[in-house]
């Protein structure tokens, strides 16, 4: 079974505060008697379910191209479930009970319930949801080696109300000679998706020196894993 975990890009796409919004014009149109329909599509590298790159916080950092390439292959990846509440920041505790199990993780999906917000609550979503702690970054890194992505069901790792943090908590993940991408506004609504160990493959638009990039991610269990489940009791958001 192979799950969808990015979500479709549309006028309606929720975006971090302060995201210049979306936009499709068009630009030649057969009802006006051009010879084609053609579109111009406007929109930050940070729309919808996107990937942060080093160069989005640091100085030399490796583009999206460079780190991505045409397509990413990311097994073993864990997604797990993480009972924090509106503007609560992910510690270390929230997920120590898990990471020790999983030190193989190339990829980390966290799942904080904030999905049902996305549509009927997007200010909610935007404003109001978990954040990552800067002290995370460093404990997984040296927790699991291979890391390389880690990903959230929330616009981003950071939220508005502490901006700072999640400043520092960027380039804590995407900085030094191990940089971990960051993957945010996911789909992970579906809960079979913490059941086992996945396989995911990400495919980002091609475009030259970009600092983030919409993507496409596929999700699907890795074959001949157990499954084991990385669930936690979801708290009220």
């Amino acid at each position: 079974m192979t799950f969808l975990i990015s979500y479709p890009l549309s006028l309606q796409s929720p975006l971090y505060p302060g995201t210049p919004p979306f936009s499709c014009q068009n630009v030649k149109s057969l009802t006006k008697g051009d010879r084609a329909n053609t579109s111009l599509l406007i929109l930050s590298s940070h729309s919808g379910s996107h990937i942060d790159a080093p160069r989005h916080f640091c100085t030399g950092g490796k583009t999206t191209k460079e780190i991505l390439g045409t397509q990413l292959d990311l097994s073993p990846v864990y997604c797990i479930d993480v009972a924090v509440g509106k503007d609560t920041p992910i510690r270390i505790s929230d997920v120590q009970s898990i990471i020790g199990e999983i030190p193989d993780a190339q990829g980390l999906l966290i799942r904080t319930g904030m999905f049902r917000f996305r549509t009927t609550d997007p200010e909610k979503y935007c404003s109001g949801h978990p954040w990552v702690h800067p002290e995370l970054p460093e404990y997984l890194k040296c927790s699991c080696p291979k890391l390389q992505l880690f990903g959230t069901d929330t616009i981003s790792i950071s939220n508005p109300l502490y901006r700072d943090d999640g400043r520092v908590c960027h380039r804590a993940f995407l900085c030094g000679d191990s940089p971990v991408m960051l993957a945010e506004d996911l789909d992970l609504s579906d809960p079979s998706l913490t059941s086992a160990p996945l396989e995911v493959v990400i495919h980002p638009l091609i475009v030259d020196d970009l600092d983030g990039v919409p993507v496409l991610a596929f999700a699907k269990f890795v074959a001949g894993r157990p499954r084991g489940g990385f669930q936690t009791t979801m708290r009220e958001l």
